[in-house]
């Protein structure tokens, strides 16, 4: 019998309540899940280990999320990034698609609706 293996995420939110609630809630949900407070130490991630999902925010100290988008397009296999903010604006979201996002969520409530699009896998 094959043993599949968790899917990795790793997490990129200065906000310490996001980055743990979301952390939290997908580890019971059965995923291998890393959380970092920041762009720099996201993209040290990338480049160190391979991720299944990459869930960012963009304004993060460091290296913003879109540095983060595009360090994580250059991997192979490269994760789906999942751009989360709270400061979109109404081209945001676009954006995020024409820069290679996977998905886009606006805070608050991302919790679920992250959860939605990991399960569309």
């Amino acid at each position: 019998m094959e043993t599949i293996l968790p899917q990795k995420i790793l997490i990129a939110d200065d906000e310490f309540l996001i980055r743990w609630s979301l952390a939290h809630s997908l580890s019971q949900e059965g995923y291998d899940v890393l959380a970092v407070e920041d762009g720099g130490k996201a993209i040290e991630a990338i480049r160190a280990q391979h991720f299944d999902f990459v869930i960012t925010d963009i304004v993060m100290p460091e290296s913003d999320g879109w540095k983060v988008l595009e360090t994580a397009s250059h991997i192979q296999p490269p994760p789906r990034v999942i751009i989360i903010t709270a400061y979109g604006k109404e081209d945001t979201g676009r954006m995020a698609k024409e820069k290679g996002a996977w998905g886009y969520i606006e805070k608050p409530y991302i919790i679920e609706k992250i959860k939605e699009l990991l399960k569309r896998v």
